[in-house]
């Protein structure tokens, strides 16, 4: 029984994946390249924390807006590396990161005194 739920699930995915590909990389038309957007939160309130410094793969540098997001795209596909955040009062957080895919990234940065 398992084999045969397996076979069917590995079915459907070969036959899904490309149907949902449609010709498009990462959801940002096509362009072949990564994007990745996150959230920057306080670990101990769960709060959205705006105004963040974020710190992306090759130096790239932005700060998250009133809601705690960022984004960084146009990212070279197979980037690896890290994703940091921090605000003034010393609060930290860092994500390692894969090697980037042709799809958009989300993730979450929870700061925390180190």
């Amino acid at each position: 029984m398992k084999r045969i739920v397996t076979l069917v699930v590995l079915l459907c995915a070969t036959w899904l994946v490309p149907a949902c590909h449609n010709g498009t990389t990462n959801g940002e038309g096509g362009d072949h390249s990564a994007v990745i957007v996150g959230t920057v939160v306080d670990a101990a309130t769960g709060k959205s924390v705006a105004n963040a410094r974020v710190e992306g793969p090759g130096g790239r540098k932005t700060t998250s807006d009133d809601g705690g997001r960022f984004r960084f795209e146009g990212l070279e596909i197979g980037t690896t590396g890290d994703v940091k955040a921090s605000v003034s009062d010393g609060r930290t957080a860092t994500v390692p990161l894969r090697r980037l895919s042709e799809k958009k990234l989300e993730i979450v940065l929870y700061l925390k005194r180190s």
